[in-house]
């Protein structure tokens, strides 16, 4: 194909993409509107009431000013606070309005479709990435999940930023300019190039802490597919490590101001353990334990997570089988094609979310066989769901962990999908 009708092909697949924005724009505009709607005929303030109102107090002390906290006696180091500070946003923009802060994030969602086709367009075609965000924009899951008071469409377009920054660093090893350059200004640009890749890692940190561990997978990927000297490959480490605790250290500081000790994600991590690994833990979220048992009555808030953290491993150490068994069942929570909640709503919403993820498995699956990847589109594509899988395995399991995860993963599925349709037009 000559460069202009690349070029040709390619306006025509952005056209396409622009009118698909639209599309899941609009999409979630509507969702946004009717799940107030039900919200609010329910006498409710939040579909999700628990965590949703936790984040909503919390951007109300935010924009008052007031003390960081949420309960009495006060928990500071609850929630990180990157969704928060969206939250707060909106209602500094816009008042203490919920379906406002909706539409921010249906914003955020559509966002979120458009960085799946830069990350299709930039691993492989316009193509590719255009088929990505295409079932990503209409997957009815994603509509509606989008607009929910939670931290997951926000963790999405952070985690879909970082994924991009940590493909064009990889990408160096193609660069004309950095090849077989040790030392010199290429090596300074590669460095700083690490530094904002380990800047975006710890801004999605900030959103949901699980994410921490991509930190150390991505030092991995670079030390091992980097094509560098072994002192520009640690450098580049140190970048990555560096760009993210400078994104950290000020929440981290604040921590050790409000309990003495310096704590880079939350104090939640402890109980939650303890809710996946406990002698009654079915793998789902059960946190009444908490509330009954009241060691806030006497512990302090680090002393409290740090209680129950010495509980979970206790627990795990003494029933190693139980331990693995619950393992097991929330990967397949995690992994299941129907929600709960779908199966409150009736076999059409049930169906619906069976056909979506059974569409996507097996796309992916014909990605896989294609072998048209590189170790580090894998990477990209597959490593996020691998990571949050083992990090869920520990904790508790549930579907709503693993939607964020379909984006990256929806490349992989559009490969898959053009595999197929290629083989029903060489077989027509």
């Amino acid at each position: 194909m000559s460069d202009r009708a690349e070029q040709t092909n390619r306006n025509v697949w952005k056209k396409r993409v622009l009118i698909l924005m639209s599309v899941a724009l609009l999409a979630r505009i509507a969702a946004a509107v009717l799940i107030e709607q039900y919200v609010q005929n329910a006498d409710r303030s939040f579909l999700v009431e628990g965590d949703a109102n936790g984040y909503w107090i919390l951007a109300q002390q935010i924009v008052s000013g007031k003390d960081y906290s949420i309960y009495t006696p006060p928990r500071r180091v609850l929630r990180m606070p990157g969704f928060p500070i969206l939250l707060a946003t909106s209602i500094k923009l816009f008042g203490d309005s919920v379906l406002a802060a909706r539409i921010v994030l249906a914003l955020v969602g559509t966002a979120c479709c458009w960085l799946t086709y830069c990350l299709g367009n930039r691993l492989y075609s316009p193509q590719t990435g255009f088929w990505a965000a295409m079932f990503v924009a209409v997957n009815p899951l994603h509509i509606g999940g989008s607009v929910l008071i939670l931290s997951e469409t926000w963790f999405t377009f952070w985690m879909l930023v970082s994924l991009l920054g940590l493909h064009w660093l990889l990408a160096s090893n193609r660069s004309t300019v950095a090849v077989d350059c040790v030392a010199g200004p290429c090596t300074w640009r590669l460095w700083l190039r690490s530094l904002l890749v380990g800047a975006l890692i710890g801004i999605t940190v900030l959103v949901r802490p699980g994410f921490l561990p991509w930190l150390a997978i991505c030092c991995l990927a670079n030390a091992v597919l980097l094509q560098r000297t072994v002192v520009v490959r640690a450098l580049v480490c140190g970048g990555l490590f560096l760009g993210c605790m400078t994104m950290l250290l000020p929440w981290a500081a604040r921590n050790a101001t409000v309990t003495g000790h310096w704590v880079l994600t939350s104090l939640w991590s402890g109980p939650s353990l303890y809710d996946g690994l406990n002698p009654h833990a079915t793998g789902a979220s059960d946190m009444r334990f908490f509330d009954e048992e009241n060691v806030l009555s006497h512990m302090t808030e680090f002393e409290m997570n740090e209680h129950y953290k010495s509980r979970a491993m206790e627990f795990a150490r003494n029933n190693p089988g139980r331990a693995g068994g619950l393992a097991v069942r929330k990967l397949g929570m995690v992994l299941t094609a129907v929600p709960n909640f779908a199966e409150r709503k009736g076999w059409a919403v049930s169906a619906v979310c069976v056909a979506t993820w059974l569409f996507l498995v097996i796309t992916c699956a014909m990605g896989l066989q294609s072998r048209q990847w590189t170790a580090v589109n894998l990477l990209i594509m597959l490593g996020p769901l691998l990571q949050f899988l083992l990090v869920h395995m520990v904790f508790v399991g549930s579907v709503r962990y693993r939607l964020p995860l379909e984006f990256p993963l929806a490349v992989l599925g559009a490969i898959g999908w053009q595999k197929l349709v290629q083989r029903r037009q060489n077989s027509v």
